[in-house]
């Protein structure tokens, strides 16, 4: 097998953690366990700048990080140029279209490299532009049409495009892009573990008899955590609390908010430690994505592991998981009515729900061989 040489740009990367940077963890071990050189162009901070001081296959572009959203940075100064001649890199792969997918442009034209995107997220959906930029009607509706013809010219430039789902790749045809490929983000399993349900309950100060709705991820408007802080009252007729573990701009309005409707049931977390994510994965009995903003869902993922039954919304990219096994209940993303009755579907009838499909077709071994073929294909 020949080596290849592989850098990946990104406008996210540890120490923060959201879906984009744990799929380019996970591939790059992955990639780098089979004897490839990965290297990673970074938008960030002073603590990613800390961070590659440590991992000399990490280049960190220097800018101005979003205030809401800190995990995000745009990339303004970068000595990456002559970093990237040095390496001459086979393939250039943008995890995002924006300012270090510029720069990884830059860098496929200045040594002709083979150019590769993927679509991690959907920067063009109302609740993106509404969160992270403007929350005007008229100007959400031009900015949406702003950003659609940017990120076609974007991609337009690519080699090939990486859709996770079948459900983004309908999405980008739809926008006149071609050469789509459909590789899901994979999970590491095997450096994964579970703890006993008692167990992991009792470290968390649960009781056994807690009936619990786990939602696991950052905490942001384009989440539609909303409507679980909603439904928790009507949930805690039947014995649930809802568990939200994470962080993001979002949680004080969720908080006020679950004050509003008067909840006694909810918890929020706060930040989560990577050594205490098993904890609340097996110490849940179903977990809840409200997301209809996902591109694929790798929190589902992990709970397949887990052998958690997701509750998941109508009409999405998560749909395409029972194509693999039937792990969870669909319900309506404006519906509280519709979201409790199949959490207590889920809670009563939780033996009848499948993962091992999920859990074979999105190992990050199977993963990463189509990723592969991919790079040697272009």
């Amino acid at each position: 097998m020949e080596t290849l040489k592989i850098a990946f740009y990104t406008d996210s990367y540890l120490p923060s953690r959201d879906g984009v940077v744990t799929s380019i963890i996970n591939t790059k071990k992955e990639l780098e366990r089979r004897g490839h050189e990965v290297y990673v162009f970074a938008s960030g901070g002073s603590e990613t700048v800390k961070l590659a001081k440590k991992d000399k296959r990490l280049y960190v572009i220097k800018g101005m990080q979003f205030k809401k959203y800190p995990q995000y940075t745009m990339g303004l100064i970068s000595r990456e140029s002559s970093h990237v001649m040095e390496i001459m890199p086979d393939i250039i792969h943008a995890h995002t279209p924006f300012t270090a997918g510029l720069f990884a442009y830059r860098a496929s034209i200045q040594l002709n490299s083979k150019f590769i995107g993927t679509f991690h997220t959907m920067v063009f959906s109302d609740e993106a532009i509404s969160a992270y930029f403007i929350n005007n009607r008229a100007a959400i509706k031009i900015s949406r049409f702003v950003v659609m013809r940017y990120l076609k010219w974007f991609y337009s430039k690519t080699d090939s495009i990486i859709a996770p789902t079948m459900y983004v790749k309908r999405i980008l045809e739809n926008s006149g892009l071609r050469n789509i490929k459909i590789i899901p983000t994979g999970v590491d399993f095997d450096s994964m573990k579970r703890e006993k349900r008692e167990k992991a309950r009792i470290q968390l100060g649960l009781k056994s008899k807690d009936k619990i709705i786990l939602y696991f991820g950052r905490v942001s408007r384009e989440k539609n955590i909303d409507i679980l802080i909603k439904a928790a009252k009507p949930l805690s007729a039947s014995g649930f609390k809802v568990i939200i573990a994470g962080f993001g701009p979002y949680i004080k309005e969720l908080v006020s908010l679950s004050k509003r409707i008067g909840n006694r049931n909810v918890i929020f977390t706060g930040f989560v430690k990577e050594k205490d994510i098993p904890l609340y994965y097996s110490a849940s009995d179903l977990l809840c994505n409200p997301s209809t903003f996902e591109t694929q869902g790798i929190v589902d993922l992990y709970a397949s592991f887990y052998r958690l039954p997701i509750l998941l919304p109508e009409k999405g990219a998560q749909e395409e998981l029972f194509n693999y096994a039937k792990c969870g209940e669909r319900f309506n993303a404006h519906s509280v009515k519709d979201l409790v009755e199949k959490a207590n579907a889920i809670y009563d009838h939780s033996d009848r729900y499948k993962f091992d499909g999920i859990v074979k077709e999105f190992d990050i071994k199977r993963t990463v061989d189509k990723l592969i073929a991919l790079y040697n294909k272009i």
